[in-house]
């Protein structure tokens, strides 16, 4: 059966699919409640949710934005079920907003901002180009810049971020 992405307003969530989305959470490393990913309702515009026939298989809050005149998209809170397709799961969940920038940002690079639990994270983005930061690259003053914006934007106070390991 083939994995359906549906992105939605926030605000568009039911109750049913809160409990949902905290099941996947439950079943993974990430233990977040109904509770906190109603928070996560209000901070972000918009939630991806792949499906798979009436099953919720992984999530990802996320929204489209301009940081400083750059076309931007950001991807918050998301986990994807512990299952043998979740690689295949979180590449329609991206593909979904890679399209979403496209269409959004017409004829522009669009910069991709994300947090990481753990750096196995950075698997999701390998067929992207210029990933920063990458092993063997000493990132230059520009991206240390963009590490400390998208730090601030995702709420990181600036004494707890070190812009030369882009580890907050």
């Amino acid at each position: 059966m083939a994995i359906k992405v549906v992105t939605k307003d926030c605000t568009q969530l039911s109750d049913a699919e809160l409990a949902e989305m905290a099941d996947i959470c439950a079943d993974g490393p990430s233990l977040y409640e109904v509770g906190q990913l109603s928070k996560q309702v209000e901070a972000w515009v918009l939630v991806s949710l792949a499906r798979e026939g009436n099953g919720l298989k992984g999530f990802s809050f996320c929204t489209l934005e301009r940081i400083g005149g750059t076309p931007s998209v950001l991807i918050g809170l998301a986990s994807i079920k512990r299952t043998s397709k979740r690689s295949s799961v979180l590449r329609a969940i991206l593909a979904d907003q890679f399209k979403r920038a496209v269409m959004a940002f017409p004829d522009e690079d669009v910069l991709m901002g994300t947090r990481f639990a753990t750096a196995s994270g950075f698997e999701a983005f390998r067929t992207l180009d210029d990933i920063i930061p990458r092993p063997d690259h000493k990132a230059t003053g520009e991206e240390r810049a963009w590490g400390r914006r998208l730090a601030k934007r995702f709420g990181i106070d600036t004494s707890s971020y070190d812009d030369k390991t882009f580890i907050a």
